[in-house]
């Protein structure tokens, strides 16, 4: 399936995500339907998960570059 997650903003997809576990939670799916939708929510979770790792990487090089201290506490370990 083409993924058009990868055009997603963090924030959209965070609410679709939000929106599948939401059905999934209401159990009015069909198995087939709850298959498709755990698999769509597995990707947002893992694409969710990548960005945010980016920004956190992206924060600590800006932090290193400048010099300053870095007010989240991140390691390199952590990324």
């Amino acid at each position: 399936m083409p993924d058009k997650k990868e055009k997603m903003s963090y924030e959209e997809a965070l609410e679709e995500l939000k929106q599948i576990v939401a059905r999934l939670n209401e159990g009015k799916v069909t198995l087939d339907e709850s298959l498709q939708l755990y698999k769509r929510g597995n990707e947002l979770a893992a694409y969710c998960d990548k960005k945010l790792r980016e920004v956190t990487q992206k924060i600590s090089e800006v932090n290193k570059a400048t010099g300053g201290e870095d007010p989240l506490n991140i390691e390199e370990s952590d990324v």
